[in-house]
């Protein structure tokens, strides 16, 4: 985290260690969630929950997520919790969560049993395509395909930016 998170010329050292603490406290957060039960599987639901609670606390009510009740594997569960920081902080920062908007946030099951998810920002500033492409956008794109075989697309959509990802099946536990 520390070497891909190289700062801009612009980046304080007082914010390049507030970038680095978040990073840490979310992977820290997931790694709570998943000793809670002995290394196992654990809610993507509350990985959500603790994200948005921990960064957007006074705008949870902006953050509508919806799915059926699922688990995500250790592995997975700690990847997506550092693809969801980055998402919750992009859009605290610069995105819907930033101004007025909201954000939905959509899971299914597709047909091969994987996850789906959409990410999906409303009301927010105009959206443009970044001229630059930082650690979080690295995290945001490459961590599902590199590291859980999955897919993620990001459209920087003018009315809100749309990520669409998928964490295939094999990482995923049915919750009773």
């Amino acid at each position: 985290l520390i070497r891909q998170s190289k700062p801009t010329d612009e980046t304080s050292i007082e914010d390049f260690v507030k970038i680095i603490d978040q990073r840490v406290h979310a992977l820290a957060r997931a790694h709570n969630q998943i000793t809670d039960d002995q290394w196992g599987p654990a809610p993507f639901r509350s990985l959500i929950d603790a994200e948005v609670s921990a960064f957007v606390s006074d705008r949870q009510d902006r953050v509508h997520a919806e799915g059926d009740p699922v688990l995500l594997k250790p592995q997975a569960y700690s990847t997506m919790a550092l693809v969801i920081h980055e998402l919750v902080t992009n859009s605290a920062k610069y995105g819907s969560l930033s101004d007025q908007g909201h954000v939905n946030i959509a899971w299914t099951r597709d047909n091969l049993g994987s996850l789906v998810i959409e990410w999906t920002e409303v009301g927010g500033p105009p959206v443009e395509q970044p001229t630059r492409r930082g650690f979080g956008t690295t995290i945001i794109t490459h961590s599902l395909p590199y590291d859980l075989g999955g897919t993620t697309d990001v459209d920087f959509a003018r009315d809100g930016l749309r990520v669409r990802m998928v964490v295939p099946a094999r990482h995923i536990v049915l919750a009773e």
